[in-house]
C-alpha cells in the first residue's frame, strides 16, 4: 500500500502527540484481544494475498491492486477443462495475460502461481492400484499448464503445487522426531503403532501389496542345527558342511544334513536355499509346526538383519511381505512336488503299455485269428467281459496320458505360482524407495519446463521462475519438513543428471537450485500439533498445558525451519493460522500457530516472499490485519514519523476501536439539545 501524500481520514483526529519511542499519545483505545504488533516492517511488498479462485483472475487482480497489495497469488481450483466456476491457467488466453502481467508491473506489484489444488503429489500415488505413469502424467501437464501461465501472465517467482506423494503412517516415520536437540513423538492415531496399513511396492511396477500391522502371520516352524544336533546326537557347530559352510548353532538344517545359513534368507541368489529347510514335524497331531508372528517380530528381525547386512538393509515392512511370499513359494513348490512324485511311474507305466499295445497290434496283423487276442476287462460288482487286448491296451493308454496331462498342467501351473511368488518376493521394496524415485523423476522434467519457458520470457520477468512442492496433509508424504527437504534434494539431483551431459555438472547444478525451491506453509505445518503427544504421568495421563504444548511445539517448528534453511530449499513462504486441526486459512496471529518465532527467524534471514492465504471468511480484511499484525508502516511523505498500519487500520466504522468522531446518521439529531442548550459534539 503506498501512499504518496500524508494518509489523513476525515474522522482521525490530528492533534497526537508522539512519544520520543514513536508512540502516538491519545491514540484510538484498542479493544482487540490480539497480540501486539511484532514490529517486524514487513508489508505490502513483502506480504501479500491470494486471488479468488472463483473469480476471473483479472478481475480478482485488479481488486487486489485496489485493495493496496504489493504481492499476488493467482489460484486455480479446476483441472482438465476448466469451466466458469473452477478456471485452470488454459481459461486465459494471451491477451488476458498480457493485461495481467502489464496490469501488476504498472501498479508495481508482484505475482506468483498456485497449480491446481485437484492435484496431490508427482508421484503418480493411487491409494488402490499403487503407483500408475497414467496418474504421474497427469499431474505434470496439470503443473506444466501452470508453468506455462507464470510465464505468459507473471512477474516470475513461485509455482506452488500441493505434495502428499503417497499415504504413510506418521508414527512409523515420526516416533521418535528429533527437531532443535530435543526427541518429539507424533502419531497419527492412538494405536497407530500396532494398527496401521503396511504398504510396500513391486519395483517393477510400482503394485502396492498392502496389510495391516495386527494382521497376524504364520510361518512354519524349521529344524535348526541345534535340533538336529539333539535328534541325532551328533556334533555340528563349528564344523564345515560339505560345501565348507560352518554350522552355527542357530542356522537351519537342510534336507541334506547341510547347513542353511539366516543371511541367505533375504539374498536373492541364496533364496532357492531357503526351500531345502526341513519342517519340524509333529509325530503326534500328525502335522508340521507353525508359529504365528505379530509386528513386534518383524521389528527384531529386521534389526538383527540390518546389523548384520549394513549394506542391504531392509525395513520391518519388507521383511513382512517377504515371509508372506515366502510361504506362497513354500506352498506352490509343494503342490509342483506332490503331482511331480507320481510323474516318472506314470510315465513308466504309459510308456510299457505302448510298447504292450505296438507287439499286440503285430501279432494281430500276423494272426488274425490268434485265439489270445482275448482278455478279461473287470467290471463293477465283480463282473467282467470280454475284451480284445488292443482295445484294453488303448483304452488304458487313454486314461494314462490323461492323468499325464493333469500331472503336466497342476505341476507347471504350481511351479509358475511359485517362480511368480519368488520374483515378487526379490523385487519387493519400500513405498519410499519407490514414490521418491517418481517424485524425482517428475520434479526434475518440470525443472527443466520452468527453466525453458524462464529463459524464453525473462527479459518480460522481474525474477526467476521456480516450481516449489507445498507441505500439505500430515497423513501423506511430503507434509513433514524432512520429506520436503529430501524431495527437493533428490528432484535437484535428478534435474542434474539430466542436464550434466549437455552443460556440464556445476551449470546443471546452479540451474536445479535456481529452478526447483519449496513453498512451506506455516498453516498446513501447525496441524502436525494435534498429532504431537503430550508429555504424562506414569499411567498415561497428560500433564502438559495447553501453553506448554504450544511452546514445546513451537521449539519444533522453529528446529525443523532452521533446517530448511540451511539446506536451502526455501522459496516461497504461505501465511495462514488454525488451532492444529485443520487448514482453516485463519489470519495470521488469530490461531495458534507459533508464527512469531517463525516470521521472526524468517524476516532476520532476510525472507521477502509472503502469501497470507484467505479462507471464504477473511478474504478483504486478511491483508490489513496481516500487514498490522506484523507492524507494516504506513508508506507516506511529509511527515516526520512513519505511522505503524495498526495506527490506521480498525480505528473507525465497524471494527473493533471507536473512533474519536461521530458524523452523518450516527451522530444524534441536531433537533434534540440539553435543558441548557449546551451543545455536545
Amino acid at each position: 500500500m503506498i501512499f504518496n501524500s500524508g494518509y489523513y481520514h476525515s474522522l482521525d483526529r490530528t492533534d497526537y502527540t508522539v512519544n520520543s519511542e514513536g508512540e502516538m499519545i491519545e491514540a484510538p483505545i484498542e479493544l482487540s484481544s490480539g497480540e501486539k504488533p511484532l514490529n517486524l516492517n514487513l508489508g505490502p511488498k513483502q506480504i501479500g494475498t491470494n486471488l479468488n479462485p472463483f473469480q476471473h483472475q483479472l478481475q480478482a487482480l485488479n481488486a487486489k491492486i485496489k485493495e493496496g497489495a504489493g504481492k499476488v497469488e493467482f489460484e486455480f481450483f479446476g483441472t482438465g477443462k476448466g469451466n466458469k466456476e473452477r478456471a485452470t491457467p488454459e481459461s486465459f488466453d494471451k491477451e488476458e495475460r498480457a493485461e495481467m502481467r502489464n496490469l501488476a508491473r504498472i501498479n508495481e506489484v508482484e505475482s506468483s502461481t498456485h497449480a491446481t489444488v485437484g492435484i496431490t503429489g508427482v508421484a503418480g500415488f493411487d491409494p488402490q492400484r499403487g503407483f500408475e505413469e497414467q496418474n504421474r502424467e497427469q499431474s505434470i501437464k496439470e503443473i506444466k499448464r501452470a508453468i506455462d501461465f507464470a510465464g505468459d501472465a507473471t512477474t516470475g517467482g513461485a509455482i506452488v503445487f500441493h505434495t502428499g506423494e503417497w499415504n504413510r503412517p506418521i508414527y512409523d516415520s515420526f516416533a521418535k522426531d528429533i527437531s532443535a536437540g530435543e526427541t518429539f513423538e507424533f502419531s497419527g492415531f492412538p494405536g497407530e503403532d500396532k494398527k496401521a496399513p503396511i504398504m510396500v511396492a513391486d519395483a517393477r511396477t510400482g503394485e502396492l501389496k498392502a496389510t495391516r500391522k495386527d494382521s497376524p502371520i504364520y510361518e512354519p516352524v524349521f529344524k535348526t542345527v541345534a535340533d538336529f544336533e539333539k535328534e541325532k546326537g551328533i556334533k555340528l557347530v563349528g564344523t564345515e558342511d560339505e560345501k565348507g559352510n560352518t554350522y552355527e548353532k542357530e542356522d537351519w538344517i537342510g534336507v541334506a544334513g547341510e547347513t542353511i545359513k539366516r543371511d541367505w534368507e533375504f539374498d536373492p541368489k541364496k533364496s532357492e536355499a531357503m526351500f531345502r529347510r526341513v519342517p519340524d514335524w509333529n509325530k503326534k497331531d500328525m502335522r508340521f509346526e507353525t508359529v504365528s508372528r505379530n509386528w513386534n517380530h518383524f521389528q527384531d528381525r529386521a534389526t538383527e538383519w540390518n546389523q548384520n547386512n549394513p549394506d542391504r538393509k531392509l525395513t520391518p515392512e519388507e521383511i513382512f511381505t517377504k515371509t508372506q511370499y515366502m510361504n506362497q513359494v513354500l506352498q506352490a513348490k509343494g503342490h509342483s512336488l506332490f503331482y511331480a512324485q507320481r510323474y516318472d511311474r506314470e510315465k513308466e507305466t504309459l510308456d510299457e503299455a505302448r510298447k504292450a499295445l505296438r507287439r499286440e497290434e503285430k501279432m494281430l496283423r500276423e494272426d488274425p485269428d490268434n485265439p489270445h487276442k482275448w482278455t478279461d476287462k473287470p467290471l463293477p460288482g465283480g463282473s467282467s467281459e470280454r475284451v480284445k487286448i488292443v482295445d484294453h491296451l488303448k483304452e488304458e493308454i487313454r486314461e494314462l496320458e490323461a492323468h499325464m496331462r493333469h500331472t503336466h498342467e497342476a505341476s507347471a501351473s504350481a511351479d509358475v505360482q511359485a517362480k511368480q511368488a519368488q520374483d515378487a518376493m526379490e523385487h519387493i521394496t519400500t513405498v519410499e524407495q519407490y514414490g521418491l524415485k517418481k517424485t524425482a523423476e517428475s520434479l526434475a522434467e518440470l525443472g527443466i519446463q520452468t527453466w525453458q519457458k524462464y529463459e524464453a520470457n525473462k527479459n518480460k520477468l522481474n525474477k526467476p521462475l521456480f516450481v516449489a512442492p507445498e507441505n500439505w496433509n500430515q497423513h501423506q508424504y511430503g507434509s513433514h519438513p524432512d520429506e520436503l527437504i529430501k524431495i527437493v534434494k533428490e528432484g535437484r539431483q535428478k534435474m542434474i543428471e539430466r542436464l550434466t551431459p549437455s552443460m556440464g555438472e556445476s551449470k546443471a547444478k546452479q540451474l536445479a537450485e535456481t529452478h526447483i525451491k519449496s513453498t512451506f506453509d506455516i498453516g498446513h505445518l501447525n496441524m502436525w500439533k494435534s498429532h504431537l503427544k503430550r508429555k504424562t504421568d506414569k499411567n498415561g495421563i497428560p500433564i502438559e498445558s495447553e501453553d506448554e504444548l504450544n511452546k514445546r511445539f513451537a521449539k519444533w517448528t522453529l528446529g525443523k525451519l532452521k533446517k530448511m534453511d540451511e539446506e536451502k530449499i526455501l522459496g516461497h513462504i504461505h501465511l495462514s493460522d488454525n488451532f492444529g486441526f485443520d487448514d482453516e486459512h485463519l489470519t495470521p496471529g488469530k490461531g495458534n500457530a507459533p508464527i512469531k518465532e517463525m516470521m521472526k527467524f524468517l524476516s532476520e534471514k532476510g525472507y521477502d516472499d509472503f502469501i497470507a492465504e484467505a479462507s471464504g471468511f477473511n478474504p478483504g480484511t486478511i491483508l490489513p490485519e496481516t500487514w498490522s499484525y506484523f507492524g507494516s508502516p504506513v508508506y507516506s511523505v511529509g511527515t516526520g514519523q512513519a505511522t505503524r498500519f495498526s495506527g490506521v487500520h480498525k480505528q473507525h466504522f465497524g471494527y473493533d476501536a471507536p473512533p474519536m468522531y461521530i458524523v452523518g446518521g450516527y451522530a444524534p439529531s441536531n433537533e434534540w439539545k440539553l435543558w441548557s442548550e449546551v451543545p455536545l459534539e
